[in-house]
């Protein structure tokens, strides 16, 4: 899987984008991954979990919202990609 991270989150992690190689999964499996891979300041962004702003990032699944799939029981499997945006704010 190819994992991209935008705006906070290339902060948090240091990189734009990784390749992981991962079995099958859902996507709340992968952001479970992801969040003991980067910890706390990584989890805040993306789980919805700890009363961080998780539940306003948005992630695609080869280029698709995750809501207009199967939500966070998206199934994964090598070869997509998967971008994550935390909420950003602008005017």
């Amino acid at each position: 899987m190819v994992i991209k991270y935008f705006a906070t989150l290339r902060d948090v992690t240091n990189i734009k984008e990784e390749n992981l190689h991962l079995p099958p999964m859902m996507l709340s499996d992968l952001i479970q991954h992801l969040c003991g891979k980067y910890g706390k300041s990584f989890e805040k962004w993306v789980s919805c979990d700890h009363g961080g702003y998780g539940a306003l990032s948005v992630f695609l699944v080869n280029g698709r919202d995750y809501r207009s799939l199967d939500g966070y029981e998206t199934k994964l499997k090598d070869g997509d990609e998967i971008s994550i945006f935390p909420p950003v704010a602008g005017g």
